[in-house]
């Protein structure tokens, strides 16, 4: 995989976790805190935000350190 193939698919796992993580935290839960807590705590969105996010670092460093320019 390309360098800034990696970058645009770390950064759009990223966004998805985070349009999960809203989703779920304004559709499941009415409360501000209920929301906050139930995001917090469910397992999903905030681990693919995270995964996307180390996946667009990786690609960014791999563009960073190319050769071959």
């Amino acid at each position: 995989m390309r360098p800034w193939m990696e970058e645009r698919l770390g950064a759009l796992l990223a966004a998805g976790g985070v349009i999960w993580a809203v989703y779920h935290g304004t559709y499941e839960t009415h409360d501000l805190v209920q929301g906050f807590t139930a995001v917090y705590l469910k397992s999903g969105p905030l681990e693919l935000s995270a995964i996307g996010i180390l996946v667009w670092i990786h690609g960014k460093y791999r563009n960073s350190m190319s050769m071959n320019r």
